[in-house]
């Protein structure tokens, strides 16, 4: 039987209710119910999370290429200007930037990291900070972009992750709470673009907090065709990607 994922997400919510700590209810704020919204989030999670599984899996088994092993491309580093005119570079992520993520991790703040994982994520533990950094470069695929200052810290990681073997794939970025407002992650994502289309991708999608303004506003300042549906405060994005106009 193929799962759709509207059914994923009623049966992880009926999983959800009957087991309320099996999907990580006791990481939510303490005095947040229950409610429908936190049940839509943690079954989006759920969904995230047996991807991720399932790519990791893949990879134990030969039928992904280690990140190590597979050679740049030029386009996949380079710089960005932003709206006070600094310019930051960025790069493809690789395998040697896991503690650096760590570090970045560990700068954002509570609420940036809600915002991110859904969640309470103190800490990016060294399985987790491998897993993001050893990507395939073609289904799994991530930039980042270096503070100017101090080149070996990460201040902004934009990523896509297609969905199965599809030209759909999922969208998630995070940029540190003091570079954001500045257009780095808009500028950063535009980069991510060019790199997805390139490797067949056709359509980003993306689950936002309605309350994310920031993430929100950041989709549409793309300017590319979007679908949007909303539920229980959770937005559910899918934006179509165009070839970037040069100029």
């Amino acid at each position: 039987m193929l799962l759709t994922r509207n059914s994923c997400v009623e049966s992880l919510e009926r999983l959800l209710r009957e087991n309320p700590t099996g999907l990580g209810v006791a990481s939510r704020p303490a005095a947040q119910p229950v409610d429908a919204q936190w049940c839509r989030v943690l079954c989006c999670r759920g969904l995230r999370k047996f991807r991720s599984l399932r790519m990791e899996e893949s990879a134990r088994e030969g039928l992904l290429v280690d990140g190590a092993g597979v050679p740049l491309a030029e386009e996949d580093s380079g710089s960005v200007e932003l709206l006070d005119g600094t310019r930051v570079t960025y790069r493809a992520i690789a395998p040697e930037n896991s503690a650096a993520l760590q570090r970045f991790h560990h700068r954002l703040s509570q609420r940036s990291i809600y915002l991110r994982f859904f969640g309470a994520k103190p800490e990016l533990s060294d399985r987790k900070a491998g897993y993001f950094t050893n990507v395939d470069r073609i289904n799994r695929f991530a930039l980042v972009a270096l503070d100017p200052e101090r080149p070996k810290e990460i201040i902004a990681v934009v990523s896509f992750d297609r969905e199965w073997d599809t030209d759909l794939a999922e969208y998630a970025a995070a940029v540190e709470d003091r570079w954001q407002g500045r257009g780095l992650g808009l500028a950063l994502t535009r980069c991510l673009i060019e790199a997805a289309i390139k490797r067949g991708i056709r359509v980003f999608t993306g689950v936002v907090l309605f309350e994310n303004a920031r993430m929100l506003n950041l989709l549409r300042d793309l300017g590319l065709p979007e679908r949007l549906r909303y539920a229980d405060g959770i937005e559910y994005v899918e934006i179509e990607l165009s070839p970037q106009r040069s100029g």
